[in-house]
């Protein structure tokens, strides 16, 4: 029998449940704002993606990627989600009608491009990496090879 890790599971589902928030908040503000006469989208958008980032953040950190790498990732899946809603309707991520799809673009790309620089400063170029202090992975798991004893005449 397989061993599946329960926690897991409830990350899995908590990413995928607040990603629902944030659809059903976006489609209709008015099931989750039942109390408010017309509830702006905006007021839905900035807690769904905080939760979605909290949520994708802890469910990173249980798989075992090191934490300043699953803020990043998260943040960039939230920058994403900021681009996608953001071109379908400005106003539901700035809250007035001012703001126009080329605002939403430029933050979205000045907001990936610093992620991206972020992501490049944990895991390098490839061909400057520098060993960790104990040695390469390599190293440490490979045992050094034994010389052949040379054949008899």
């Amino acid at each position: 029998m397989q061993y599946v890790d329960i926690s897991l599971t409830i990350f899995q589902a908590a990413v995928i449940i607040s990603l629902l928030f944030l659809a059903v908040g976006m489609a209709k503000p008015g099931w989750l704002l039942f109390w408010v006469e017309k509830p702006k989208r905006i007021y839905l958008f900035i807690p769904g993606i905080l939760l979605f980032i909290g949520c994708y953040f802890a469910f990173s950190m249980k798989t075992g990627t090191p934490m300043p790498i699953a803020a990043i990732h998260a943040m960039i899946l939230a920058d994403a989600l900021f681009l996608i809603i953001g071109m379908i309707n400005p106003a539901w991520v700035f809250g007035s009608e001012k703001p126009d799809r080329l605002w939403v673009s430029i933050i979205a790309v000045l907001l990936f491009m610093g992620l991206m620089t972020l992501q490049g400063m944990y895991y390098g170029p490839k061909n400057k990496r520098q060993a960790s202090p104990t040695g390469s992975l390599r190293q440490q798991s490979m045992p050094a090879p034994t010389p052949e004893p040379e054949a008899t005449k």
